[in-house]
């Protein structure tokens, strides 16, 4: 009888370690009653930040053995964090992963930055609670495989998953989705980034098509809104049983909000509307003065700009995942074959109808806005000042030389 009670111990122990041991198959497992409250799982969610990578908030799962004194908090994030992740981040090529930390060293950071953590406790079985933890500590050793895209592998989608996979003989259905999440892809993104302008104009920049179409609201899951999407779901038994809720308790706020970012009055459209003034004053200057020097290093400036967008543009639109594979319509005002024409044949004597072409290329492309949510006013300022500059540029060439 005591070897039985000893063998028992380790084995729940064993259960309950977050650290980098393989957890147990299912079947090993040890069942203890579903009224044990060993283990206790709960969803944290945690406001924005003031990094762009972390301005639309972070969700995390926190698992507590009090019996144990065990508290972690597991994070699906970049296990090796350095400067460079940012450009990885818009690159598609960020590696990303569950790591685990001891609650107070996990709420440390955003006590620090004043963020706000609210916590609500899952309304699992014990023994779901227990696959939970094995899922992710199983997770946990096998490291940062995954790429992060918006997708699939991001906080609130890898926050989601393990609850679901979790679950034993049960299913997980919204029985409601939020207002935002019925949106189309294009309207939903500018919803969620709606206090974060320069994220939103980059979000916009490399979302192409996928802007007129709707993922599975299952991809579409934010911080913001997770707590909404499970308060209004249920856990509903594959045997008929009575359908509980998702969540045990209501969310409490476990680190107060002390800061909330602020947006910049500098946005991307104040900004481009200031570039197109300076660009149209230089031109009108050039037309009434012949400054051609200042107009020329506008030009070296701006399409210069023009051709390093284009490359990273054609880059992360048909490399990187971040979004998806897919076409964007920004890539026929941002693209390097200008740059290739320029170098290849700028010295032939019909280069100047390449600006001429340009020019009516940009105009039509400024009629495509009703083909697409892409469009916003913030990317048609730059287009109509790359037009402003081609425009004049092949009315140069018409004008004769002096002698």
């Amino acid at each position: 009888m005591k070897k039985s009670v000893f063998v028992l111990i380790v084995a729940i122990l064993a259960m309950c370690m977050p650290q980098h041991v393989h957890a147990q198959e299912q079947q090993e497992y040890v069942l203890l009653p579903d009224s044990s409250n060993f283990v206790k799982a709960s969803l944290v969610v945690v406001s924005p930040g003031e990094e762009i990578y972390s301005s639309l908030g972070h969700c995390a799962i926190r698992l507590e053995c009090p019996i144990h004194k065990l508290d972690y908090c597991f994070s699906f994030m970049s296990m090796g964090a350095t400067s460079m992740d940012i450009l990885q981040f818009f690159a598609g090529e960020l590696n990303v992963g569950f790591c685990s930390f001891p609650t107070q060293v996990f709420l440390a950071d955003y006590a620090e930055e004043g963020r706000e953590v609210k916590q609500v406790e899952l309304n699992l079985t014990l023994h779901e609670q227990q696959r939970l933890w094995q899922l992710l500590d199983e997770d946990l050793v096998d490291g940062d495989k995954r790429r992060f895209n918006y997708l699939q592998n991001n906080c609130s989608s890898m926050s989601l998953c393990p609850l679901e996979w979790s679950l034993i003989d049960e299913q997980l259905s919204v029985n409601k989705w939020p207002e935002p999440m019925l949106l189309m892809n294009g309207d939903g993104v500018r919803y969620l980034s709606r206090n974060t302008p320069w994220l939103k104009f980059l979000n916009m920049t490399l979302l192409g098509a996928e802007s007129d179409t709707y993922w599975p609201n299952e991809q579409r899951i934010s911080p913001e809104l997770i707590m909404e999407v499970l308060n209004n779901s249920t856990i509903n038994p594959n045997d008929g049983s009575p359908a509980r809720p998702v969540f045990k308790s209501a969310p409490a706020t476990i680190l107060p909000l002390k800061y909330s970012p602020k947006p910049t009055p500098i946005t991307p459209i104040v900004a481009f509307l200031v570039v197109l003034a300076l660009v149209v004053l230089v031109t009108a200057l050039q037309l009434a003065f012949r400054l051609d020097g200042v107009g020329r290093v506008v030009d070296v400036v701006l399409f210069s700009l023009q051709s390093i967008a284009g490359l990273l543009l054609l880059y992360m639109s048909t490399v990187t995942c971040l979004f998806g594979l897919h076409w964007n319509w920004y890539l026929i005002v941002f693209n390097p074959l200008p740059l290739v024409l320029w170098i290849a044949a700028r010295k032939k004597s019909w280069y100047s109808k390449v600006y001429l072409v340009y020019t009516v290329v940009l105009l039509g492309f400024l009629c495509l806005w009703p083909v697409s949510s892409q469009f916003d006013w913030d990317h048609q300022l730059l287009t109509i000042t790359l037009a402003v500059r081609t425009a004049y540029n092949y009315y140069a060439t018409l004008k004769p030389k002096k002698q």
